[in-house]
This record gives C-alpha cells, sequence and structure tokens, in this order.
C-alpha cells in the first residue's frame, strides 16, 4: 500500500495543448462552452500552422489548476503528455517539453510595453485587448459576423497580465471584501 496522498484539486481546470509538430505545451484558461465560441484556442491554434495555413496536429487536456501547479504532478503530467507520441520522443530531454503560457508572455510584453504600470493601465480591457483569431476572411466567405459581435464571453489579454491584481483589489475594496 502506498502512503501518498492523493492532491488536493479545486475543481478550476486549464487546459493544454500540445502541438506535436512545435513539441511544445501551450496553458489555455477553461472553456465551458461550444467550440465554436472558443476565440481564445482558435487564436492559438492560428499560432500552429504552416505558411501554407495547414494546421498543425495536436492535443487537448483539461488538468485541475492546483495539480497543475504541483511541480512534481506537472512533471508527471508532461511526460503522461510526451509518452502519448511517437516512441521516438522518448529521447528528448524532459526540459524540451516545458510549457509555455503563451498569453502570460504577450501580456507581460504589453506589460513592459505601458512601463509596468503599478495601478491602472490605459489599455485595460480595452477592445483591441480581445483575444481574437485571424479567422476575418473565412467568415467573410461564410457569411458570418466577426467573432467580436458573435454571443460568448470574451476574453482579453488584461486577463493574463499583473496589473489584473490591481483591478481585483479596486473591486474587492468597492464590495467591502477584505
Amino acid at each position: 500500500m502506498s502512503d501518498e496522498r492523493p492532491l488536493p484539486t479545486s475543481g478550476e481546470k486549464i487546459r493544454l495543448l500540445f502541438c506535436e509538430d512545435c513539441k511544445t505545451i501551450d496553458e489555455l484558461p477553461d472553456f465551458d462552452g461550444p467550440p465554436e465560441y472558443d476565440d481564445v484556442l482558435e487564436a492559438l491554434l492560428r499560432r500552429h500552422e504552416t505558411p501554407s495555413g495547414l494546421r498543425h496536429v495536436g492535443k487537448l487536456f483539461d488538468v485541475d489548476v492546483l495539480v497543475w501547479q504541483n511541480d512534481e504532478a506537472r512533471r508527471g503530467i508532461i511526460k503522461q503528455i510526451k509518452g502519448g507520441g511517437s516512441a521516438g520522443l522518448a529521447e528528448f530531454d524532459a526540459t524540451f517539453y516545458d510549457t509555455r503560457n503563451t498569453f502570460f508572455d504577450d501580456a507581460m510584453k504589453c506589460y513592459g510595453l505601458h512601463l509596468r504600470p503599478k495601478g491602472a493601465c490605459p489599455d485595460w480591457m480595452s477592445e483591441s485587448k480581445i483575444l481574437l483569431p485571424d479567422t476575418k476572411a473565412e467568415r467573410k466567405a461564410e457569411g458570418l459576423a466577426a467573432p467580436s459581435k458573435t454571443p460568448g464571453p470574451k476574453v482579453r489579454l488584461c486577463q493574463f497580465c499583473p496589473v489584473q491584481r490591481f483591478y481585483a483589489k479596486r473591486a474587492q475594496d468597492a464590495a467591502g471584501i477584505k
């Protein structure tokens, strides 16, 4: 019998996109809705295309946030994801599959461009920060509305930025939450 206790879980999920072509694992926020409204996934998938527009092969996984934050569990998850590929993948060093949080990286670039504000940000939650797939031509050809005009939640780059803590604290203070 093992003395290992199960890891605590939060019920809150993140998604991991494993690209078999790029050999990367990207973190995405959870999405509970119709796939056609998952603009964040679509925006990320656009980064996994060949110059001719062909999409890379990949797999999407759901992982509990608390489990993912545990270093040992994270290594195990990466090992499991890596093991699901061809036999040749086992030869790569484990750091080859270091994960990346693409949208956090992009938010940090924006944060730097705005001189790392400690308080309010001039672009906070602006329309230009909505994460949308680059499908304008395809949507027009099909007679569909722009993603910004479709129903469903809109995820903004701001939600991955450190400035979000300032706005969350302001909202807590306004609500009288300590």
